[in-house]
């Protein structure tokens, strides 16, 4: 006698589902675990990128059904929580003449999307980070000077938690190139804007327990850990007050307070570098110099320099100066040789830091009355990868230039057959 099977239908409701969040030890339960599969499964950018990947902010990758969220009510409030509080939504704008998406594009700060339609419809932020300025500025004077206006336009995205430090390492660079930026900058921060939409109903996502106070000291992290100097800090929503006055007063704090961990960091990373270089990781050892080299520049220009220099009387700068010079030069060599790989990206990157070597041997640049003096060594390395630059890049009007480059290189090192070979092909160009 046979037995037939009676198939029954599965109801995904009736596999083990939600726990309250604190409940860390049943927090895999299997419905939980599947959500987190549909929603949840953001991948970071491609790491190979050309040129025209560097002009766009790169996106997140993610195949997320979303379509579980319209199954049910029920399924939709466990689902929407789970996506909530597993991707940790930020969402990140700026006013006028603040050039947030330049500072972005050069962290490679991954988004999840920057069409403002979405970004503003989408609720289910666990924090907003809103950048402005405090006194009105003339927009269309900054406007005009800037190279590049479309980085000075407002920005609205939305992005990921796990991101948000490279935002606030992009918002350090800007004292580099915008003096006096962390102090005309204000930062406004709301704590769980999700909970504004919440209705008090079964079927909105609960939230409870979840936004604890050791939650939001996680999501201030990164702000905490990368941004210093700022004074002008708000923090609102649903956030502890103690937490938000620490924060503020922590955010308040100089970044940079003891000369001899500032030149312990920055002779770590030059070091690191040349590590990285002579084990023929160029593109990391490059970019080890750059970041070191950016920060030191943001630091020059920022309100806590003239406290640091006065602490670190007369040998902080010297040797600040010299380490700060010698990672430029260092930046121009691997972009001279990668030149045939990506011209142009090349040609722009070593033209910035020649440009900043030279600036760094003007008087006052340090500070007042202080003109730093490299050695003949390393002032012969300047003069000859600036001769090699103008060649390989060309323009006939830069020939006469690049000789007068090699033969200072030449006056300073005599003998030396790389010089004496540049040369030599720089005679060939103008023939």
């Amino acid at each position: 006698m046979s037995v037939e099977t009676v198939s029954k239908p599965f109801r995904f409701r009736d596999l083990p589902g939600e726990v309250t969040y604190a409940d860390t030890a049943l927090g895999f339960q299997i419905r939980n675990r599947i959500y987190r599969v549909l929603l949840c499964d953001l991948k970071p950018p491609q790491e190979n990128v050309t040129y025209g990947d560097m002009l766009r902010l790169p996106r997140i990758k993610h195949e997320t059904e979303l379509s579980i969220l319209q199954t049910s009510k029920e399924i939709y409030r466990e689902a929407y929580g789970v996506m909530i509080k597993t991707n940790r939504f930020v969402k990140v704008t700026s006013a006028d003449c603040i050039p947030i998406r330049g500072t972005m594009l050069g962290q490679r700060t991954p988004i999840v999307t920057e069409i403002q339609s979405r970004v503003n419809q989408f609720k289910g932020y666990v924090l907003s980070v809103r950048l402005g300025l405090k006194d009105p500025i003339d927009m269309e004077a900054v406007q005009a000077e800037s190279r590049c206006p479309e980085l000075i336009e407002p920005i609205t995205v939305m992005i990921l938690h796990r991101d948000l430090g490279k935002v606030c390492q992009g918002i350090n660079d800007l004292d580099a190139h915008m003096p006096g930026f962390s102090e005309s900058l204000k930062i406004s921060i709301r704590m769980a804007p999700v909970l504004d939409s919440i209705r008090d109903n079964s079927i909105s996502p609960s939230f409870e327990g979840f936004f604890s106070q050791n939650t939001q000291e996680t999501l201030l992290a990164p702000l905490r850990a990368n941004l210093n100097g700022y004074k002008g800090v708000v923090v609102k929503g649903h956030v502890d007050k103690s937490v938000a006055t620490a924060f503020r007063e922590d955010l308040k704090k100089d970044r940079y307070s003891d000369p001899e961990a500032v030149l312990a960091q920055f002779t770590a990373a030059k070091q690191e570098g040349s590590r990285l270089f002579q084990g023929r990781q160029t593109t990391p050892a490059w970019m080890k110099w750059q970041d070191a080299a950016v920060e030191i520049d943001s630091m020059v220009k920022s309100a806590s320099w003239s406290n640091l220099v006065r602490r670190g009387k007369q040998d902080f700068v010297p040797q600040l100066a010299n380490i700060y010079f010698l990672m430029r030069l260092n930046t121009i060599q691997v972009q001279l040789s990668q030149w045939q790989d990506d011209p142009f990206m090349a040609s722009t990157l070593a033209e910035d830091s020649i440009n900043y070597a030279y600036k760094s041997l003007k008087k006052d640049y340090w500070m007042k009355g202080f003109k730093h003096t490299a050695s003949d060594q390393h002032l012969a390395k300047l003069y000859f990868r600036h001769a090699t630059f103008l060649r390989l890049e060309g323009n006939p009007r830069g020939r006469q230039n690049a000789m007068i480059l090699i033969d200072r290189a030449l006056a300073k090192q005599p003998e030396d057959p790389a010089l004496l070979r540049e040369k030599e092909r720089i005679m060939q160009w103008i023939r």
